[in-house]
């Protein structure tokens, strides 16, 4: 955008007009105290700037979504008076430098719980004159939360893979009923110590053949089936649904368990995310899970979703296209 020293405003180019909301024909030659419903924006823009300096500033946009923005002055024409102010938006590194400061945050609260449970039961056990129970209980909190810091760890590594675009994949012809059956079995000493009863639910026997790498689709299935387990009471069900449909596969997840919040669906997949009701219930999550599964089924050429029956419990699905012969 141009104007001159008086305010005046000379020209500005269509990426100025879209993101100001504004239009040329409507503000070429007038100032700020005219244009009184862009007020705030042309108050700013015109802030007394050095040259070359820089000024950020947040304001809503026509839309009235916040937005980040950057101003640097640059004199074009000393004589005339013509100043062009560049307008950056800033929102996306802004948001960058914000989820790098929550992400330090988060990852230091989700390894300091298990190093320090780690810590506690190691103290315990330099100790003298200690119970044989007792030991065993501290020497089984130590492996526990050793695994759970090698399983953060491991999503951690996951999250850069992915976002470096380094997330390797080694696509083959497979049968998903076959990963299905092996998560299951992998999850069957934890539900069963829950008293959670899994039950597995196909169209026929047979082979369900999708083109995929075995170990990722056996991590986003294993995600799914690891939260409808922790989310849902002891005692209670969860049911994994094969289904076929024209020319792809669904796998769903079903619990009985707390549910999701309506206004957290839409984020349901996005990195860090968790829902208050899954807060609430369990502290110790990391908000990993449910992206790494998004990203390894996107990959797939597949999608995720989410569902739920009146309030009560929580689908999670995603589809996979089928295999196809050369």
């Amino acid at each position: 955008m141009v104007h001159n020293l008086n305010g005046k405003i000379l020209t500005m180019n269509a990426v100025a007009e879209r993101s100001l909301g504004i239009r040329m024909a409507d503000v070429r030659g007038k100032t700020s105290d005219e244009l009184k419903n862009y007020s705030n924006w042309f108050k700013i823009l015109f802030q007394d700037l050095k040259e070359g300096e820089t000024f950020e500033y947040s304001l809503n946009n026509k839309d009235g979504q916040d937005f980040d923005y950057q101003i640097i002055k640059i004199t074009l024409n000393k004589e005339r008076g013509e100043i062009l102010k560049i307008i950056r938006d800033i929102s996306r590194a802004k948001y960058l430098d914000r989820m790098k400061a929550e992400y330090v945050t988060i990852m230091s609260h989700k390894f300091l719980t298990p190093l320090t449970n780690i810590k506690w039961s190691a103290d315990f056990l330099l100790g003298d004159n200690i119970d044989l129970r007792r030991k065993e209980d501290n020497v089984k909190n130590i492996l526990n939360n050793a695994d759970k810091l090698v399983k953060l760890t491991s999503y951690l590594l996951n999250i850069a893979e992915i976002e470096e675009g380094l997330f390797g994949y080694n696509f083959e012809k497979l049968d998903i009923d076959a990963v299905i059956k092996e998560v299951i079995q992998n999850y069957f000493e934890e539900s069963r110590q829950k008293g959670v009863e899994i039950i597995y639910r196909k169209p026929k026997e047979g082979f369900y053949f999708v083109k995929g790498d075995k170990s990722r689709l056996n991590v986003a299935i294993s995600n799914y089936l690891d939260n409808a387990i922790k989310y849902t009471p002891d005692g209670g069900e969860v049911e994994i649904l094969l289904e076929e449909s024209g020319n792809e596969l669904k796998v769903s997840v079903n619990d009985n368990g707390i549910g999701i919040s309506p206004e957290s669906v839409q984020s349901l997949f996005s990195k860090f995310f968790r829902d208050k009701r899954a807060r609430a219930v369990h502290t110790e999550g990391s908000g990993i899970g449910l992206f790494i599964v998004k990203n390894i089924v996107e990959r797939h050429g597949g999608k995720v979703g989410y569902s739920a029956d009146g309030g009560k419990g929580s689908t999670f699905f995603l589809t996979l296209p089928l295999y196809k012969e050369l």
